[in-house]
């Protein structure tokens, strides 16, 4: 038995190893012409693009896996389907199930790496990877002057060279400089018939060396008496002159890591919790908000000034209050905890203590326990208080009229906007008309605002359970694939890169779409995220179970011939059945 296993496992383990590496390069090649225009010709070194591309095929190694799996199967049970080997094992009493063992397991444990990978390997790296693409994409373009075209990639300075002979010698070179602060326009300009052009220093400096020019300077601090007089003009003639420039601007910039952090797809799994659990809280206080902003405001005129939040809103948000404190309550903890040179310098020893008699024993190593127990204590009887005050709000009705009262009102109205002779215009109806209008827009607006931003975050929430669940399904993803293309290669007994390309590619590129489908549906809200991540795995998997049965009943379901065979037989059960009806 362990020399099958060594034989399925050897036949399985080279396809894998080969189509994992190409399936990588291809979707690195689809990457990397995505920024292709954005990062070319910037003078990058060769290290940086290797760092890039070390990144790019880590961060596309979900979608990898699984199609190396599915091509590798069927290519490996092809093989052994068409040389017979798998006949072979099958007649010395080993069925399918126990031939797919050591693939299996390798499979399974392939998935537990690709889980590891998604949710702690891949966003470390997508962090890393934005960083570094945000840094290329900043940083200017290499030093390039053509012929006939102002260049002004050199801070302060506008050069234009009528003539480039190789990459140093120049001809017909005019220089605006506007290094001056206070310079308005072109007050300083050199003019010189030729020039050569060098970097020093490890590239760090541009020395530019001008033969046979002019320099002509307007004084920028004349008076209004020199300008009156035809202002103060400096030329002078040079024979040579060198201009050193700085090429520090043309670096590549560090930018800080933290700056990405907000992005879901730069984050661990743990970190996707606590976002969605923090945006959850949000949730639910925009939403109290909008009960509030509707009591406040838009109903404080109709004898119900008191707007309730509904219990499924109040209460979970006390809960999530209440986690929030306890939270609030640990970081504070931890940043009490931290020892100062002041703090040690006060704090006498565990052992002083206990010979002045100030502290018994085992009271020094258990008391910052205790303190933390206190703080956590105090958060969970604060989200208590909070949870009963929303409970008895909940609970609390509006106030109660009486009919006489309501009637009573209601006169005191009439009289008030009945028309007299000293409101012959009725002015006081028409002014309170024009109020409530008002007031109404105003909550309208108010309301509408609120309910966008309401939006606004849950779809971003829909977003971070997407990604959640995806760090999940695209792990299940390898074992489905598996499934999938081990009873497909023992069906269609075909090895090689023909037949098992095209059918490997369709299962793919079926799933891709399901996968891209529930994406789009779960982050716009038309499936819940979880059943629209899923979905891809769970058409899949019955469709996996379904070839794996087939392969170990020897079925012919990819020949035509068995289809063939059929349909006759369908048309000699109908030919029968005519001439029974006509007899």
């Amino acid at each position: 038995m362990k020399k099958i296993d060594r034989l399925v496992f050897g036949s399985f383990i080279g396809p894998f190893l080969l189509t994992l590496i190409v399936v990588d390069f291809i979707l690195l090649l689809v990457t990397l012409l995505k920024y292709f225009d954005q990062i070319m010709g910037k003078g990058l070194s060769a290290s940086v693009f290797a760092e890039l591309i070390t990144y790019f095929s880590i961060s596309s190694s979900p979608d990898a896996f699984p199609l190396a799996i599915l091509l590798s199967s069927i290519m490996t049970f092809g093989n052994l389907g068409e040389h017979s080997e798998l006949t072979a094992v099958k007649s010395s009493g080993i069925s399918l199930v126990r031939a797919l063992l050591p693939i299996f397991i390798f499979v399974l444990g392939l998935t537990g790496f690709t889980y590891y990978s998604n949710t702690q390997l891949v966003p470390k790296t997508n962090l890393k990877t934005y960083s570094l693409l945000w840094d290329m994409r900043t940083k200017k373009p290499a030093l390039d002057i053509k012929e006939g075209v102002f260049y002004d990639g050199i801070p302060g300075y506008s050069i234009k060279v009528n003539q480039k002979i190789g990459d140093e010698q120049l001809k017909d070179i005019i220089i605006y400089d506007h290094t001056s602060n206070s310079s308005q326009g072109n007050k300083k300009v050199i003019l010189a018939d030729s020039g050569r052009m060098y970097s020093f220093m490890n590239q760090r400096y541009l020395a530019l060396e001008l033969y046979d020019g002019k320099r002509y300077e307007e004084n920028m601090n004349e008076t209004r008496d020199d300008k009156e007089k035809g202002g103060q003009f400096i030329r002078d003639t040079f024979s040579k002159s060198i201009i050193r420039f700085d090429l520090s601007s043309f670096d590549m910039g560090d930018t800080d890591e933290k700056l990405f952090r907000r992005s879901r797809l730069v984050q661990t799994r743990q970190e996707l919790i606590e976002g969605i659990d923090s945006m959850q809280r949000d949730i639910l206080s925009k939403e109290a908000q909008i009960f509030t902003q509707v009591s406040s405001n838009g109903f404080r005129f109709h004898l119900a000034r008191d707007l309730d939040v509904p219990e499924e809103i109040a209460k979970p948000k006390a809960y999530y209050d209440s986690l929030y404190n306890i939270e609030k309550a640990k970081k504070k903890s931890k940043a009490d905890d931290i020892v100062t040179p002041d703090s040690v310098m006060g704090r006498s020893k565990p052992e002083e203590r206990l010979v002045n008699g100030d502290a018994k024993i085992g009271e020094t190593d258990t008391q910052a326990e205790d303190d933390l127990e206190e703080q956590l204590e105090s958060a969970r009887s604060r989200g208590e208080q909070y949870a009963r005050q929303q409970e008895s709000a909940i609970s609390k009705k509006n106030k109660v009229y009486t009919e006489e009262q309501i009637d009573e009102t209601l006169e005191r109205l009439e009289e008030y906007y009945e028309p007299s002779k000293a409101n012959p215009d009725n002015l006081r109806i028409t002014t309170a008309i024009n109020y409530s209008v008002n007031n109404t827009r105003t909550a309208r607006n108010i309301l509408n605002s609120r309910i966008t931003t309401l939006k606004n975050v849950q779809r971003d929430q829909r977003k971070f359970r997407v990604t959640k669940n995806q760090q999940i399904a695209r792990s299940m993803a390898c074992l489905i694939m598996f499934l999938i293309g081990a009873p497909i290669g023992a069906i269609i007994k075909k090895g090689g890169l023909g037949l098992p390309v095209i059918v490997s590619v369709i299962f793919f590129l079926v799933y891709y779409v399901l996968n891209t489908t529930g994406d789009k549906w779960g982050k716009e809200g038309v499936l819940d995220p979880v059943v629209a991540v899923w979905m891809s795995n769970v058409v899949l998997l019955p469709i996996g179970l379904f070839f794996l049965r087939q392969a170990r009943n020897d079925s012919r379901l990819f020949e035509v011939d068995a289809y063939l065979n059929a349909w006759e037989k369908v048309k000699k059960f109908f030919w029968r059945k005519n001439r029974s009806e006509e007899a």
